[in-house]
């Protein structure tokens, strides 16, 4: 199911922003813009979040120690677990020196994500558990994606842009036929009897199943992008694939 930042003054301002590798930062405006056009596509009248809008400060969210775009950090982890550089016989991520001659974490990070210096990206993945040193100082992965809700910056982008992208995929989907192919894919699992007891056990089959699910989505679509590569030319989108679980008690 695919899902899905400075706020607003007298009218909502051009806030999104560009890595070098074209990813964009999403700001509290956008997700509200989005809103209120699928607010008004749909026929609902959201007079009070419009009126509330024009009254919010600008504020801005520093990712600048941190990470510009959490979907940069998300290809160095990729990347850690699927460029055959840097596995090992059996296909595991292999333990990295912070320089070498053939490969090395610094070829990585330089490679995955040029826009923050090697040492600062290792030091804040070591503080969030993404990777760890050990005693022969040998970097090692400790995760196969980034745990965003453990690290608030992290959160705050990482809902923002769930938000937009979810505001988006339902917007496509409201303004394409039902048997059109352009639709994309979303479907929902609803039960309104749930007994809360199990709720445990459901947890522990989505986050299998989904795990699983993500990581070869993840993976497929990371040797699509090394099979097109040479095409360097060809239109590019942002591409979001992602599973929640929502309880209303």
């Amino acid at each position: 199911m695919p899902k899905q930042k400075q706020q607003e003054r007298k009218r909502l301002p051009r806030t999104r922003s560009k890595s070098k590798q074209g990813l964009e930062e999403v700001s509290v405006d956008d997700v509200i813009k989005q809103l209120l056009g699928l607010f008004d596509h749909l026929g609902v009248d959201a007079g009070k979040l419009a009126a509330r809008v024009t009254h919010l400060k600008s504020r801005t969210i520093d990712p600048g120690r941190l990470y510009p775009h959490i979907a940069s950090i998300g290809e160095l982890l990729t990347s850690w677990h699927q460029d055959p550089n840097f596995l090992d016989a059996s296909g595991n991520p292999l333990p990295l020196r912070m320089q070498g001659t053939k490969r090395s974490f610094s070829k990585l990070a330089k490679s995955s994500v040029p826009t923050i210096h090697p040492r600062l990206l290792l030091s804040e993945l070591q503080r969030i558990g993404a990777v760890a040193k050990d005693s022969q100082d040998f970097i090692r992965v400790q995760m196969r994606s980034l745990p965003v809700y453990e690290d608030r910056r992290l959160a705050i982008q990482h809902t923002l842009t769930s938000l937009d992208s979810f505001v988006k995929t339902l917007r496509h989907n409201l303004n394409s036929p039902v048997s059109n192919s352009d639709q994309l894919f979303h479907r929902v699992a609803r039960n309104g009897a749930f007994d809360i007891r199990d709720l445990p056990a459901l947890k522990i089959r989505i986050r299998r199943q989904a795990q699983s699910f993500l990581e070869s989505s993840d993976n497929w679509m990371a040797r699509r992008r090394n099979v097109r590569k040479s095409n360097s030319s060809s239109k590019k989108a942002q591409v979001a694939i992602g599973v929640y679980l929502s309880v209303d008690q």
